[in-house]
C-alpha cells in the first residue's frame, strides 16, 4: 500500500478530500504561472516602465515600438506578485480590444494554452482570474459603468490618445484597491497632433512621458541591423507612408499634418457617443455612402439627419479584401429594420450593378472635389449653438481590419481626418490620394444632402451628376 493510501486510512474522508482538491489548487497555480512568466527581452523605455511607480505613465512611439507588450509584461508581473489585486485593460470602445490589445495579452504574455485564458472566447471576455485570487478586468468607455464601479491597483488604457481628460481622471480616481504597495494608470500611444490634452499633460509634467522606438522591439532590430521582420514592416509598410502618418507611425512625432484640410475637426467636438444621436422623433432620413475597394478599402458610411439638419455618421463598414457582393451582403444585413432615402456611391459601373443584384440600388455621387471639401469644412465648423452640423458616433465602426492597424494604417473614418492635407499647401486644389476612402465617402454624402437631390433609382432617369 502507498503512504497517500495509508495516510488516507488515517485521515478523515473530508480532510484528505480537501487536501487532495488544495494540491489540484497548487498544481494549477503553478502551471499558470510557469506559462505566463516565459522570458520576454525588453529594452530602454519598455525596460524602465517595468519599476517605474508614478501614479501616470505614458508609452509613446510609433508603430511596432513594443509598447503594447511592455506595459501587459508589468500588468501579468504585479498581478502574480501582489495576490486579490485588481487591474483594468480598457479601451475607449470594448469591441477593439478583442482584436488587438487582447491578443497580444493571451498569445505573447500569458500563453493561449493558459488555463487562465480559458473558457471564454476575447470578444466576450469580461475578467482574466489567476489562481492566486488577483483579476484583470477587460472594459470598454462605451460601456463605463460595467467597468468604473470598481476599484483597482493597476489601470492600462490603451491607444490612450482615444480617450478624453474626464476619461483620465476618472481613472485616476479609481486608483484605490490598495493591494500593491503602489497604484498606478500606464498607457500607451502612438503621437497624435501636438495641441492633444494628453501631449499637454505630458508637458505640463503631470503625466510622465516615456519614448519608445523601432531599435527597442527586438523583433525588428538585433545586433546593430534590421531583422527580416524589420525590413518587412519597418522599411517596407511603414517607410511608404506620407504626410501625417509616415510622422506619427514611422518616426513617432506629435504632428498636425502641413496643409491640413480639415483641420476644424476636433474629437472632442465632433465625436459623440452612441447614446447621443437624436431620438426617433427627431431623425428626418437615412443615408448611405459607399466608396469602392479591394486592395484600397472598400467604405459604407450609414448616416441619419435629425431634424435641425445635423448629419450624424453611426454605422461605418471600413475594409480590404472582400469582395463587393459579400459587402452588398453585409450591408443589408446592417440595414435590416431601416428605411434609406438614398445610397450613394462612387460612379465604378460594374461595382454599382453588383451591389444592385444583390439589392443595393445606388445613385452616382456628386465627385466634384473641390466644392465636397469645402462643404464638408463647413459641416465641421461650430455654430452659434455651439455645435458643428455634423457627428461621427465613438466606435461605428463595425469590424477592425487587422491588415491595416498593423500596417499603421487607419481603420476608420475618425482615423482619417488627422492626415488628410493638400498636395500643394499653397495652392490648396487638390488633396494628396491616400488614406481618404471614407472621406471620399463622407464628400459624397454631404453634397447629396446639402444639394436637397432626392433619390432616385438608377436609370430612371439621366444622372444629373454626370461628369
Amino acid at each position: 500500500m502507498t503512504t497517500l493510501q495509508n495516510n488516507s486510512l488515517e485521515k478523515p474522508a473530508w480532510l484528505f478530500r480537501a487536501q487532495v482538491e488544495q494540491a489540484k489548487q497548487k498544481t494549477a497555480l503553478l502551471q499558470a504561472r510557469r506559462m505566463s512568466e516565459r522570458p520576454i527581452e525588453l529594452r530602454a523605455n519598455n525596460l524602465h516602465v517595468q519599476t517605474i511607480v508614478d501614479t501616470e505613465v505614458l508609452l509613446v512611439g510609433a508603430a511596432g515600438t513594443g509598447k503594447t507588450l511592455a506595459i501587459l509584461y508589468k500588468l501579468n508581473r504585479l498581478m502574480w506578485q501582489f495576490p486579490n489585486s485588481r487591474a483594468l485593460i480598457v479601451r475607449k470602445v470594448r469591441a477593439d480590444l478583442a482584436f488587438s490589445t487582447l491578443v497580444t495579452y493571451e498569445r505573447d504574455v500569458l500563453g493561449e494554452e493558459n488555463p487562465i485564458c480559458a473558457g471564454v472566447q476575447r470578444e466576450n471576455r469580461r475578467v482574466y482570474r489567476y489562481p492566486n485570487g488577483s483579476e484583470v478586468v477587460v472594459g470598454g468607455m462605451d460601456r463605463a459603468g460595467a467597468i468604473l464601479s470598481a476599484e483597482y491597483d493597476f489601470i492600462y488604457p490603451a491607444e490612450a490618445t482615444q480617450f478624453d481628460l474626464q476619461d483620465w481622471e476618472t481613472f485616476i480616481m479609481r486608483l484605490r484597491n490598495g493591494r500593491m504597495p503602489f497604484q498606478q494608470v500606464v498607457a500607451d500611444t502612438n503621437p497624435d497632433r501636438p495641441d492633444h490634452w494628453l501631449k499637454q499633460r505630458c508637458d505640463a509634467g503631470k503625466t510622465t512621458l516615456l519614448n519608445t522606438y523601432h531599435a527597442d522591439n527586438p523583433r525588428y532590430w538585433q545586433d546593430g541591423d534590421w531583422t527580416k521582420d524589420g525590413r518587412d514592416y519597418v522599411l517596407g509598410r511603414l517607410e511608404s507612408l506620407t504626410g501625417v502618418w509616415r510622422e506619427r507611425y514611422l518616426f513617432g512625432r506629435w504632428v498636425l499634418a502641413e496643409g491640413a484640410i480639415y483641420d476644424e475637426w476636433r474629437e472632442d467636438v465632433h465625436v459623440i457617443d452612441k447614446e447621443q444621436l437624436p431620438k426617433p422623433d427627431n431623425i428626418l432620413r437615412r443615408y448611405r455612402a459607399i466608396d469602392f475597394g479591394y486592395t484600397n478599402s472598400f467604405v459604407c458610411l450609414f448616416a441619419l439627419e435629425d431634424t435641425d439638419g445635423r448629419i450624424f455618421i453611426y454605422r461605418e463598414i471600413y475594409h480590404t479584401k472582400t469582395l463587393v457582393e459579400d459587402m452588398a451582403k453585409e450591408i443589408l444585413a446592417l440595414s435590416e429594420g431601416e428605411k434609406y432615402e438614398a445610397t450613394i456611391a462612387d460612379h465604378d459601373a460594374e461595382d454599382r450593378a453588383t451591389l444592385e443584384r444583390h439589392g443595393v440600388v445606388t445613385i452616382r455621387a456628386d465627385k466634384n472635389v473641390s466644392a465636397g471639401i469645402q462643404a464638408v469644412q463647413a459641416r465641421l465648423r461650430v455654430q452659434r449653438d455651439g455645435k458643428p452640423r455634423l457627428f461621427v458616433v465613438r466606435g461605428c465602426r463595425v469590424k477592425l481590419d487587422t491588415a491595416l492597424k498593423e500596417a499603421g494604417k487607419p481603420t476608420c473614418l475618425q482615423e482619417e481626418f488627422g492626415g488628410y492635407e493638400w498636395s500643394d499647401k499653397a495652392r490648396k486644389e487638390e488633396p494628396v490620394k491616400q488614406h481618404d476612402h471614407a472621406l471620399d465617402a463622407l464628400r459624397y454624402l454631404v453634397m447629396y444632402v446639402d444639394a436637397g437631390v432626392q433619390a432616385v433609382r438608377v436609370g430612371e432617369i439621366p444622372n444629373i451628376f454626370e461628369f
